[in-house]
């Protein structure tokens, strides 16, 4: 009998703990978060979330919504805003900040959102550089992708006998040699007109630098009519013309030809052309259309080429970046977890929507091999540029530049019309 009430008073206390814990979760107020993302790309990042409160009990509250900015702006107009947003531009993460309505994530304290330790062992500093505004960081960068990824074929330039090329001169000297053996050294798929800002945007950061790169799309105290402009321009057509040697369809039919298309050209049997420069995301789409092809083997990237030394290679690209409105300790304890090996891991090798993390301490094997390629370029990177046409206003990055690289593509002798042209819509803008 003695020894019946022991166990039934063990199963009382027992059935007691449990209770008590699953009352306390289920009373913990969940972590909003607001972000664009649906489909494939919440369901990876819901992985994270998932695993965020199976290991500490906080329940979360994600809305995915493709206009999450316009949604974003109107909650914080109206004192309501998530826990947490994810924002698509430095420049947003920039705006907040300075309306005093984030709390920052790190400002050298004790009690940090995210201590300088977390940071220092997880990022490389141009990623801490990112999302700092005014010496206070802000924007913990959780997904990037990288557009300095200049695409060929292994066996192309072992037949024509040259190497991956590290500077413009080289890149140069194989764009001749494979003229001289009768083929055409690049495709480019400027139906898309951001695949030219793309182009500029990778030969302006190396000719100009990343100050100058800003002080152009973000604040225009440089014009488009500037000489580092015109010298960025010079460098491409000298690239790409004369066109009717150097490009798949001459400049017509690139004009004429989109992105995934150009792409297409490069790796068909009896190709086109024999290069193609747009960013690592493309590795996907040769899957897709070319699923007989290996990876590494077939086709592969090169870190597009440095122009000037004092820049080196600048990476060009793109990503989503955090921030916070409360400091509620289930706040700190999701952008602490974000900001970490596992919360990264998990999401790089979702079973749907994974994502390139710029988290160094991610192993690059839970990559595809062009991915993690992609990966080490990222977190290796002691330069990083936000895409510049997206930091632009939209009338200039979105409109503009689209019409007047490709007015230069077509006639690049006119290449001072184009630019006079953007100049006049971008004096309009800022």
């Amino acid at each position: 009998m003695k020894r019946t009430l022991v166990i039934l008073l063990m199963l009382v206390v027992a059935f007691g703990s449990w209770a008590q814990g699953k009352s306390a979760t289920a009373s913990t107020k969940p972590v909003t978060i607001l972000a664009t993302w649906g489909g494939d790309e919440e369901a990876g990042f819901r992985e994270v979330l998932d695993r965020f409160t199976s290991e500490t009990g906080i329940p979360y509250s994600y809305e995915g919504n493709r206009d999450s900015t316009v949604v974003l702006k109107s909650r914080v107009a109206s004192s309501n805003p998530p826990d947490i947003a994810i924002l698509p531009r430095p420049g947003e993460v920039a705006n907040y900040a300075r309306q005093g309505v984030l709390i920052p994530l790190n400002q050298g304290q004790k009690d940090d959102i995210l201590p300088t330790s977390l940071l220092d062992a997880n990022y490389g500093k141009a990623w801490i550089d990112l999302g700092t505004v005014d010496g206070k960081f802000y924007g913990l960068i959780v997904k990037a992708n990288s557009k300095s990824t200049f695409w060929y074929k292994p066996a192309s330039f072992a037949s024509l006998g040259v190497k991956t090329p590290d500077t413009w001169e080289d890149l140069l000297k194989i764009a001749d040699k494979y003229v001289a053996a009768g083929k055409k050294p690049l495709a480019i798929g400027a139906q898309d007109g951001w695949t030219l800002t793309d182009w500029f945007e990778n030969i302006y950061v190396r000719t100009a630098g990343p100050d100058m790169y800003m002080k152009l799309h973000v604040t225009h105290e440089v014009k488009w009519t500037d000489p580092t402009v015109v010298t960025a321009i010079k460098r491409f057509i000298e690239l790409v013309t004369p066109t009717d040697k150097k490009l798949a369809g001459g400049a017509d039919g690139a004009l004429s030809t989109g992105f995934i298309d150009g792409f297409n050209e490069v790796l068909r049997p009896n190709a086109a052309a024999e290069m193609y420069y747009e960013g690592g995301f493309m590795s996907s789409f040769a899957a897709q259309n070319f699923p007989n092809l290996t990876p590494g083997k077939d086709y592969d990237f090169f870190d597009f080429p440095s122009i000037d030394s004092k820049w080196g290679k600048p990476v060009v690209g793109g990503g989503d970046l955090a921030v916070v409105f409360s400091n509620r300790p289930e706040v700190v304890s999701l952008m602490r977890f974000l900001a970490g090996k596992e919360a990264n891991t998990i999401w790089a090798s979702a079973k749907k929507g994974a994502v390139v993390s710029p988290n160094k301490n991610v192993d690059l094997s839970v990559y595809p091999l062009l991915t993690a390629k992609e990966a080490r370029q990222l977190t290796q990177a002691t330069s990083f540029v936000f895409d510049g046409s997206d930091l632009a206003p939209p009338a200039v990055g979105g409109d503009a530049e689209f019409v007047a690289l490709q007015r230069i593509l077509k006639n690049p002798d006119k290449y001072m019309e184009a630019l006079n042209y953007l100049e006049g819509v971008a004096s309009q803008c800022y």
